[in-house]
């Protein structure tokens, strides 16, 4: 199998959960409105999804399609995919921290629970299991973001001729 091959799988399983965190995106600027201090992490988000929109595009049109595309698409691509990198080696660090430091996460938990003084019984014992299957999606999406940052930024340097230099 050949490596556009599997950049091309890639980008399929990476778009829908690009469009998810776009999704995500729209919500959170809204309570961003209200909750600066969640900006840094939004932007973090933002262009994760930049770079999965725009490294789709340079895979349709100039992968498979053979057209050149614009230098401000490689640029895109290229300063969202570090900011990406970034964003899916978080991932994997926070979930190998929370999986040799599992009190770190009883402990979210716990305050999580402490807030919800509502919460019917089989919820709160419906949390750690949500809260895992969360950090071993983050697990998947990082390890398979950081493979597809990494053919990205090879088939730009690779495909240097496929740009317009207008």
């Amino acid at each position: 199998m050949s490596t556009v091959n599997i950049y091309k799988i890639l980008s399929f399983i990476l778009l829908p959960i690009g469009a998810l965190l776009g999704l995500i995106c729209l919500i959170g600027l809204l309570v961003a409105i209200g909750n600066p201090s969640i900006l840094l992490p939004l932007s973090l988000l933002i262009c994760t999804v930049i770079y999965i929109i725009s490294s789709f595009i340079f895979l349709q049109n100039g992968l498979i399609g053979g057209r050149k595309c614009s230098t401000s698409l490689k640029d895109w691509i290229k300063v969202n995919a570090y900011v990406s990198l970034f964003f899916a080696s978080m991932s994997v660090v926070q979930f190998i921290t929370l999986i040799f430091h599992p009190t770190l996460l009883q402990q979210f938990i716990d305050q999580s629970m402490a807030m919800q003084k509502s919460l019917p019984p089989d919820a709160a014992a419906l949390m750690p299991k949500l809260l895992k299957g969360v950090m071993y999606f983050f697990l998947t999406f990082g390890v398979i973001l950081m493979a597809h940052i990494a053919l990205s930024l090879n088939f730009l340097k690779q495909y240097t001729s496929m740009f317009d230099e207008n």
